[in-house]
């Protein structure tokens, strides 16, 4: 007669679900087969990924954006938002956005009015 090869059955599933982190392990068991499961795995985290306090604070460190001299007041309305890191564009690309800028308002774009 053959045994069956299941391991996991209705009056063990809540054991296999704890040793598999679905659940939290309650036993020394269910926590040595999590370990065996996932205990080798780096996440590199140091613990210091978020503070606690900051949080309870309230505090956000305000982002600021410098916009260049040489643009006119008239002229950043124009820009669409463009994310870079922090880096100036390239002159190639302003002169791409403003070029589209342009062309749309030859065109008689309204695609912001349709919004």
């Amino acid at each position: 007669m053959a045994q069956s090869k299941k391991h996991i059955t209705p009056e063990n599933v809540t054991e296999w679900l704890a040793s598999t982190g679905f659940l939290f392990p309650r036993n020394e068991i269910e926590l040595a087969r999590f370990e065996t499961l996932f205990g080798n795995i780096d996440y590199g985290l140091t613990g210091l990924e978020i503070d606690p306090a900051k949080i309870i604070r309230g505090e956000e460190i305000p982002k600021n954006i410098q916009i260049p001299e040489s643009l006119k007041p008239e002229e950043i309305s124009e820009y669409r938002m463009v994310a870079r890191n922090g880096s100036k564009l390239p002159e190639h690309i302003l002169n791409k956005i403003k070029n589209n800028q342009n062309n749309s308002k030859k065109n008689g774009d309204t695609e912001s009015s349709d919004k």
